[in-house]
């Protein structure tokens, strides 16, 4: 992904979801000039991690179509995933705060 020449279009294309196409274009909108190389970057490895859980999201889509449930491990909250949850919420409601700011 990283050889990519990414361009603002290509980013908001490469994103699975109009809500966060929205979001990119929102934040890359209201977000000053200097800080813009910093907000590309993150969202360029955001699309490469969507990218690398592509094959792992394939496998466990195919599992559930052939035995009507989710792999063990999957169905079940641990800490880890509860923090993380929590962590991207938090991340989440501080850019969408920073982008009404800018505005």
């Amino acid at each position: 992904m990283s050889s990519h020449a990414w361009t603002i279009d290509s980013i908001s294309h490469a994103l699975p979801y109009p809500e966060l196409r929205a979001t990119f274009q929102r934040e890359v909108s209201f977000t000053e000039v200097s800080k813009l190389p910093v907000i590309l970057e993150r969202w360029v490895q955001f699309i490469g991690d969507i990218e690398a859980g592509r094959g792992e999201l394939e496998r466990v889509r195919s599992y559930v179509r052939e035995h009507g449930r989710l792999p063990d491990g999957y169905d079940q909250e641990t800490r880890e995933s509860v923090s993380q949850y929590e962590e991207l919420k938090a991340q989440i409601e501080a850019q969408r705060r920073q982008g009404h700011n800018a505005a």
